[in-house]
């Protein structure tokens, strides 16, 4: 486990991501290695784990990537899919295939790749989820949201590893509130979705999951209760660090797309790996989402404040954004920052950006909304009060 040296109880041991034309630029220079190099991806996934003795670290330090034999080993999923609806569920699986043969040639090809994937790749597979889709009359209660032509968003049909047709869940199933790739969907309650499958479909006690709550999910199978607060994905380029409890280091855009490649072979069962362009692809178009319009409010009240009690973490210069701090210092329940699997006794300092869009706050969704978060003295104690707490909403709403 990591030691952490605070400063100010935030600790900036990883530099800065690159902006973002030089990430993209990055990319582009390194899509054959990608593609077509083993080495040069084990390479990549060891420099984003930190700490190989995590449970987290191990399992994938394992399997990917090696010279014989592991993940790479697996099949290569179909990648034709289609949108999961009311009007389309009786009918036999048809599917569309998310790219061509030919590979994209330019970053804007490629991003365009990416936004499809977004939208469109299964990343997981869940028995509640198919189940679910069956159940139309229970959607509005979970959260599940429909596009204009009565698609569910998120959530798609395509064929596994063994040619069967199954549900898949896409990044804008969480990410997309309103349509608006990106945003938290924090409306979505799969606590509840997987609570009614256990007693209606399984007949069993729901467990743990009814109380996990709209906007928040618990993924990562450690046996502990906790649940986290769904994210924006806007400013994932400025991040040090991809989860949480910061296991994963993003020492470069493969970090992030070894991640997503990971994800998706445990998300399918360990079955089947996916189309490694469309992770490359999913990983830029991940990494230039921009909230939709930010204007720092920069010569205000609240900017001033801003910088004196909150910008020591969330630097301005990355994304509003840090490195790591040590869990037990700060206000909030440390619970998941000792997670069995990929604990680090620390939490990533999370962006700011979009920040003024709703609550919950917090990487548990503990708090509802910003003036709790400011009376809650986060991170470290000491509340906002007064003036300065109503400047400094006002400031974080521009963000």
């Amino acid at each position: 486990m990591i030691a952490l040296t605070a400063l100010l109880g935030c600790q900036q041991e990883a530099p800065a991501p690159a902006p973002e034309a030089e990430q993209v630029s990055w990319m582009m220079e390194h899509t054959d290695d990608w593609l077509e190099d083993r080495a040069w991806r084990r390479e990549r996934l060891e420099e984003a784990l930190w700490d190989p003795e995590l449970p987290y670290a191990r399992k994938r330090l394992s399997s990917y990537g090696l010279e014989v034999g592991g993940w790479d080993l697996l099949p290569e999923i179909d990648d034709r899919v289609e949108a999961v609806s009311q009007e389309n569920l009786a009918r036999p699986f048809e599917g569309e295939a998310l790219r061509g043969e030919a590979l994209p040639e330019t970053a804007e090809a490629w991003r365009a790749l990416g936004e499809r994937a977004f939208w469109m790749m299964p990343m997981r597979r869940d028995g509640y989820a198919e189940w679910l889709v069956s159940r139309p009359d229970l959607w509005d209660a979970v959260g599940l949201e429909q596009d204009a032509e009565g698609n569910v968003r998120g959530l798609v049909r395509f064929r596994d590893a063994r040619g069967v047709a199954r549900v898949g869940i896409t990044y804008a199933l969480c990410h997309s509130s309103g349509g608006q790739a990106g945003a938290a969907n924090r409306a979505l309650d799969l606590g509840l979705a997987r609570a009614l499958y256990m007693e209606e479909h399984l007949d069993r006690e729901p467990g743990v999951y009814a109380g996990w709550g709209a906007g928040r999910v618990d993924v990562t199978d450690d046996g502990v209760d906790d649940p986290l607060a769904i994210q924006d994905l806007w400013g994932v380029r400025w991040l040090s660090h991809l989860n949480n409890s910061g296991g994963v280091r993003h020492a470069n855009p493969a970090s992030l797309a070894v991640r997503f490649e990971t994800q998706f072979i445990m998300g399918h069962g360990l079955e089947a790996r996916p189309d490694r362009a469309l992770v490359w692809a999913l990983t830029l178009y991940i990494l230039t989402i921009d909230r939709p319009t930010s204007e720092p409010a920069l010569n205000s009240p609240g900017a001033e404040v801003f910088t004196e009690r909150c910008a020591a973490c969330h630097d301005p210069a990355r994304g509003y954004s840090g490195g790591l701090v040590e869990a037990e210092l700060l206000t909030s329940d440390p619970t998941a920052a000792f997670s069995p699997l990929r604990g680090t006794g620390a939490y990533k300092i999370p962006s700011l950006l979009g920040v003024g869009g709703g609550g919950p706050y917090l990487h548990d969704g503990s708090l509802a909304d910003l003036d709790a978060l400011l009376d809650s003295g986060h991170p470290f104690g000491d509340p906002v009060e007064g003036a300065d707490k109503d400047h400094l909403k006002t400031f974080l709403k521009t963000l």
